[in-house]
């Protein structure tokens, strides 16, 4: 199957980042399907150790001797990743939610107790919760360089004062009006309906419910405004203008950045952390023999080497 240039060079380049002890033999495109809206591309990758299927959107490798078709390994692929996304976590990655850790450790303490809640004191608990986890987004991003000169810094927790002037700092500026527009609205509303959660004495679980959700969403909009801020000019190519820059290389025109840093590789597990995995219950088959766990879901696979007399 046809591949684009830079498509190939994008998984050999994940490849080595995976295993660079491990030289790439051989690398081809078997396959490509859309499955709802996302589409995943299926490449059979050949290495001394052995063969392997990587899988994109998210992108993962699967060892050819656990899934023995692309057809097992897509689905198995597809199901590990919607199961990753059906859980209750936190809605972005975790280098973003790193800019606001306090806020959203409250909001994960509120989603637990969401879980066992049952009365309408429970909620209300929730509510709580989720109120001081808008005081802490507030006392986090609390900062003199958002407050416009001439005019008094509000209390630290004094959270729509704090989202307008984080909304104005971020957003700022004729084409970002919609934008800035928004986080104010967001943030004035998510604040009043926690507010009302935290007093309503009949309040049920889905009242609950809706709470985290706009509670999360405000967190991850805010958090991703404060991305785009930061990150606005260097996230395209500064040669053509292209958002396709992966890896410090554009697509389209090949400029590279040369102040791009890899992620470092995770660390290879030891015999004592294989041995603890392989100790859990899986379900092995004639066509699926592994154990991946949405948990470990991007990890760096176990791998086998065959011994120099089965090498191909």
């Amino acid at each position: 199957m046809k591949s684009d240039p830079s498509e190939y060079e994008r998984i050999r380049e994940y490849w080595e980042g995976q295993w660079p002890d491990d030289p790439l033999i051989h690398l081809e495109k078997a396959a490509s399907e859309r499955v709802g809206s996302v589409p995943h591309d299926i490449w059979d990758l050949h290495a001394e150790s052995g063969r392997w299927w990587v899988v994109t959107n998210p992108t993962n490798l699967y060892s050819q001797e656990d899934f023995k078709s692309r057809d097992v390994v897509l689905t198995f692929h597809v199901g590990l990743v919607l199961r990753m996304m059906s859980r209750e976590v936190v809605p972005i990655t975790e280098s973003a939610a790193a800019l606001l850790p306090a806020a959203w450790r409250r909001w994960d303490q509120a989603v637990e107790a969401l879980q066992v809640a049952r009365e309408a004191e429970d909620y209300q608990a929730v509510g709580m919760r989720l109120r001081e986890c808008l005081v802490s987004f507030a006392e986090e991003v609390a900062d003199d360089a958002l407050v416009p000169e001439g005019t008094d810094r509000p209390q630290a927790a004094n959270v729509k004062a704090w989202i307008n002037l984080f909304a104005g700092y971020v957003a700022g500026g004729p084409s970002a009006a919609k934008l800035r527009s928004y986080l104010k609205t967001m943030g004035e509303e998510t604040w009043s309906y926690v507010n009302w959660l935290t007093h309503a004495k009949n309040a049920a679980h889905f009242d609950a419910e809706i709470g985290a959700a706009v509670t999360s969403h405000l967190l991850a909009t805010v958090t991703a405004s404060a991305m785009r801020a930061r990150t606005e000019r260097g996230n395209r190519c500064h040669s053509c203008d292209s958002y396709a820059v992966v890896a410090g290389r554009c697509d389209v025109c090949g400029w590279i950045d040369e102040e791009y840093e890899a992620p470092p590789s995770p660390p290879e597990p030891d015999e004592e952390d294989l041995a603890a995995r392989l100790a859990d219950p899986c379900t092995p088959s004639s066509d699926i023999s592994t154990f991946i766990t949405p948990e470990e879901f991007g990890q760096r696979p176990a791998r086998r080497r065959r011994p120099p007399d089965e090498r191909s």
